[in-house]
């Protein structure tokens, strides 16, 4: 298991990428990208040591991270790559101190790879992608 991203989620993705890219020297890693299964405008960027930053945008009255925005928004989750999803969403959860969140889906914007996201009972949000074949 290794450090995938930091999501952050912001108004505009457009507007932060400029800010981090401005301040941080971050560059862009993707367009803009719209994950309808998410509600959610997704954009990624890399620094030169290839720290990426995933910016998220909610799109629409359900997206999932609107009521987080409206309280500022920010850091939201951290996100690891594993070798087999399923193992590593029974391992995490099987001690009762988390639960997934949503089945695992497709992420069109890393790869189309497969996701999943769990809770821990203090509150932290972990997402999980499986490692590129």
């Amino acid at each position: 298991m290794k450090l995938h991203h930091i999501a952050y989620v912001c108004k505009n993705v457009e507007q932060k990428a400029e800010y981090f890219c401005q301040i941080l020297g971050f560059r862009k890693s993707t367009e803009t990208i719209i994950d309808e299964y998410q509600s959610v405008k997704i954009m990624f960027l890399k620094s030169d040591d290839g720290t990426l930053i995933e910016l998220l945008e909610p799109v629409g009255q359900n997206s999932p991270i609107k009521r987080y925005l409206s309280k500022n928004g920010g850091l939201y989750h951290l996100c690891f790559e594993v070798d087999d999803l399923e193992q590593t969403i029974q391992n995490v959860t099987k001690n009762k101190k988390s639960f997934l969140v949503k089945p695992p889906a497709q992420a069109p914007a890393i790869e189309n790879r497969k996701v999943a996201f769990v809770v821990t009972d203090q509150a932290d949000l972990i997402e999980f992608v499986e490692t590129k074949s």
